[in-house]
């Protein structure tokens, strides 16, 4: 570009278009003047090529954090639907059981091992992988919609929020079978899981009761409370999950559309 403006100019210089041949001084002048006209002209279209080239690559950039968040969002919406179901499946056997412990025709380790499926909960750990990396770059500002950084911001600080509602349902219901005076007398040992790690051997040394059979046993009694306080962990659980995919949904919108 700039040899074409040199040789356009040379041109009118040599038509004597460009100064006074009689004034050689002021000729060379112009042209001296022209030579850095020329230079200022090039360092411009150099830097607005450049700042054209930043841009697109910036817009590639942005596209690809959308696609990146969109993808932990769907990783996040099946994670959910799974431990949904897995709720509902704790609820089921918990009533089951309340149900079954009156009747007085289920053995103690049937009634244990079905309530340590009954409290088995799994964590939900969301996915951050494209916000972490977007926030801790510094590259939140290559986010162009405003209206989509608002909600993004948003929704994380009530993700936190809910997760620390599931962590504090998941740990009462923990604390609830930690919470036995005594555990042999519970016969937590008679499960089939304790079965397999402790062995005859050991199981033989040590005692069982039949308290499954008398209702007014404390572990009776606290057997059949953890079951009911179970249920209701369970479905608390299921609403903070429905709340987390309502938060979501207006941002897992906007991101299906920007994701091109």
């Amino acid at each position: 570009m700039i040899s074409l403006f040199r040789k356009l100019r040379q041109k009118l210089l040599e038509q004597n278009k460009i100064g006074n041949p009689a004034l050689p001084a002021g000729r060379y002048l112009k042209y001296a003047i022209g030579e850095i006209l020329l230079v200022v002209i090039g360092i411009l279209i150099a830097l607005q090529i450049n700042n054209w080239n930043e841009n697109r690559k910036d817009r590639i950039s942005e596209n690809d954090f959308y696609c990146k968040l969109l993808e932990d969002f769907e990783l996040d919406r099946q994670n959910i639907a799974r431990l949904y179901k897995e709720s509902d499946y704790k609820i089921e056997i918990s009533k089951k059981l309340l149900l079954e412990l009156p009747q007085k025709n289920k053995s103690k380790a049937y009634l244990i091992d079905n309530y340590i499926q009954a409290l088995r909960t799994n964590a939900f750990a969301p996915s951050k992988v494209a916000i972490t990396d977007i926030t801790s770059s510094g590259k939140l500002s290559l986010i162009k919609n405003s209206s989509l950084k608002q909600n993004l911001l948003r929704y994380y600080a009530e993700l936190d929020n809910l997760l620390f509602q599931l962590e504090v349902n998941r740990n009462e219901s923990l604390e609830r079978a930690f919470s036995y005076d005594d555990e042999i007398a519970t016969g937590f040992h008679e499960s089939d899981y304790a079965k397999a790690a402790l062995g005859p051997e050991v199981l033989a040394t040590l005692p069982t009761t039949d308290w499954h059979l008398d209702n007014d046993s404390k572990y009776y009694k606290q057997f059949r409370n953890d079951l009911v306080i179970f249920v209701q962990m369970s479905d608390r659980i299921k609403q903070n999950y429905t709340k987390i995919l309502d938060e979501m949904e207006l941002v897992y919108n906007q991101l299906k559309e920007l994701c091109k």
